[in-house]
């Protein structure tokens, strides 16, 4: 028994080590204090989809607010883990028992239809453009694994998923293909809006919806 429970919680770890990793983009080893928290999050018995839906959420704010420093630890997201604990605790969704999951099976379907998209789209780029396909690979795992989620909280889910890998995407671009992209918005985003904030949020939408158009890319979000 003791070593079917250090064999699940091995399993725990580098389910997080390896979503933590997909996130940043880039291969990475966590630190001792990492593990460390690992430990309390084993023993709390997080679920491992709160875990997921707080580790994205947290790339996708650094991501909006154009923070330039890369978060290089899990402790930078522990504030965001309890949150979102507490969210499921509050809808009276998932259990130390086993993991969180939709109410509705369309839900599942449409969350599977989005990861067998991403899986086509990494398909059509391997032979060019390899490094951006294996990051796609990546996130098509991770969106497969967010059907454990709970409607209420699976769109945000989402969301942050896709602002991280249209983000990292963005970065594995060659220059001439990433220049492009931005130049184009850039200008669309000066010409259409009135005021920097707005300019700012239109160069936004203008980049991702490219970036999308460029990589043969879903929408990550679900009909209905």
């Amino acid at each position: 028994m003791q070593a079917d429970d250090d064999t699940r919680e091995i399993a725990y770890y580098r389910e997080i080590e390896d979503y933590f990793a997909t996130l940043r983009g880039v291969p990475h080893v966590l630190s001792p204090k990492d593990f460390q928290l690992l430990r309390e999050w084993w023993r709390d018995e997080m679920p491992l989809p709160v875990v997921r839906a707080a580790l994205a959420e947290v790339f996708a704010r650094r991501r909006d607010r154009d923070e330039p420093d890369p978060v290089v630890s899990l402790s930078y997201c522990r504030h965001a883990v309890k949150a979102h604990a507490k969210r499921a605790a509050e809808m009276h969704v998932g259990s130390a028992d086993g993991p969180v999951r939709p109410e509705a099976p369309d839900i599942r379907q449409g969350v599977e239809t989005l990861a067998s998209d991403l899986t086509a789209a990494a398909d059509r780029l391997r032979a060019d453009r390899p490094r951006i396909a294996e990051l796609i690979d990546r996130f098509a795992v991770a969106v497969a694994a967010a059907a454990e989620l709970p409607p209420a909280i699976l769109e945000e889910h989402l969301f942050a998923l896709e602002s991280t890998l249209l983000a990292n995407s963005l970065e594995a671009l060659d220059d001439e293909a990433r220049s492009s992209i931005e130049t184009r918005s850039r200008a669309d985003a000066e010409s259409t809006a009135a005021t920097p904030e707005a300019r700012e949020r239109t160069y936004r939408a203008l980049r991702d919806r490219l970036m999308r158009e460029e990589l043969g890319l879903p929408r990550l979000e679900l009909d209905g």
